[in-house]
């Protein structure tokens, strides 16, 4: 054993499972620019990850501004909200093709959008449902003059002949002002001004894919068109059309809404949990897992055990190796290695769904970690 790996916390896991590689598993095994140039791999890929939170189940179906009582006046006498469609939270994966965020706050609000298309068929038709809901409301929006067309699609379609353009998901969420300097510089741009996707080192790319986790809605202060609001989750895998290399950089973060706007669908503290997926071959060098805690506040340190999650779970304050073992003396490293460690009890992590796919020599499986914090946090993890 070297002095390094003595000098490790060691962590054991067991190989679970020995079929074949899942085919979204295997193109984690791909050339960052051949996922970069094909949206429904990438977004297959992101598919993959699986976002919980503690209070995911939507117990107050609307709400609405919250401007003295104009906004109830409004939300009562004019029918002017945010209506859930769904009564749990829900995960949508897409691809960008649209941008926005205020050029200052108003009141509370200060948002950064985004429009997201669907190349998978079950985001697309759940968007469907959205769409036919605002066709049966058919609410025009009083602020523009332009007139919603509820005789053509989307709210009409030949299910032979679906253009994924005409149905676009906004996505919205005012994060914390305090943090969207950091935000615009370490996560996603945030400021007026701050630039677009493509010149973002977190990004470079204009249309990238990426998975949202929130409350599915209709914003009906507009002509009721369907939302993720506030999305509550973010995360994508970092790749272009001229990255040939196959390390795999994602980004995370996960936010509470800091506007006064959706108080019983966004509740602090943030706790819950979120998955990435990995796959590598054996015998090449051995994996490294790498994680940059970025922007954050205040992590709560009964969070994790309050929600019954991740109780022995590895804290972010010493690197690992973790070691994989399997049938016939099969074993494998990997070494966790935190770029900044932090000695909290907030934040764990663990790994699970191990597959050894013996024929291929490719193990593949689940980074966990869980949660707790007050407002946000975001994170970079590589796998390398």
């Amino acid at each position: 054993m070297s002095l390094l790996e003595t000098a490790y916390a060691q962590t054991t896991y067991k190989i679970a499972s020995y079929g074949k590689t899942q085919e979204a598993f295997s193109y984690l095994l791909l050339a960052n620019n051949a996922i970069s140039v094909n949206d429904t791999i990438n977004e297959k890929i992101i598919d993959l990850v699986i976002p919980s939170l503690a209070d995911s189940i939507i117990e107050r179906k609307k709400q609405h501004h919250k401007v003295g009582g104009l906004g109830w006046f409004i939300h009562a006498f004019g029918g002017l909200n945010w209506r859930a469609i769904a009564t749990k939270k829900e995960k949508f994966v897409g691809t960008i093709v649209a941008q926005s965020r205020s050029g200052e706050e108003q009141f509370t609000e200060y948002d950064v959008n985004f429009d997201l298309n669907f190349h998978l068929p079950k985001y697309l038709n759940r968007v469907f449902t959205a769409y036919d809901l605002q066709g049966k409301i058919k609410r025009q929006d009083i602020t523009t003059k332009h007139k919603t067309d509820y005789k053509a699609p989307p709210f009409v379609r030949d299910t032979n002949n679906i253009d994924i353009r005409n149905y676009r998901l906004h996505c919205e969420l005012t994060p914390m002002r305090n943090f969207r300097p950091q935000l615009n510089y370490q996560f996603y741009p945030t400021l007026p001004g701050g630039g677009g996707l493509k010149g973002h080192p977190n990004f470079e790319n204009d249309n990238p894919s990426v998975g949202f986790y929130g409350v599915f809605c209709l914003d009906c202060n507009h002509t009721c068109h369907p939302e993720i609001h506030p999305y509550e989750w973010m995360w994508w895998l970092k790749c272009n059309d001229k990255d040939s290399s196959t390390v795999k950089e994602w980004h995370v973060g996960i936010f509470h809404e800091s506007s006064n706007r959706q108080k019983k669908w966004s509740i602090n503290p943030m706790t819950g949990t979120i998955c990435l997926p990995f796959a590598f071959k054996v015998g090449q060098p051995e994996t490294v897992i790498e994680i940059e805690h970025r922007v954050m506040n205040q992590f709560v340190e009964d969070g994790l055990s309050k929600a019954g999650f991740a109780a022995a779970a590895i804290k972010p304050n010493a690197n690992q190796w973790l070691t994989l073992e399997g049938e016939g003396g099969f074993s494998t490293k990997i070494e966790l290695r935190f770029v900044n460690t932090i000695n909290t009890e907030g934040l764990k992590y663990w790994l699970s769904g191990l597959n050894y796919d013996a024929e291929s020599k490719v193990v593949s499986g689940y980074l966990y970690y869980a949660v707790s914090v007050m407002d946000l946090y975001t994170c970079k993890i590589r796998f390398k």
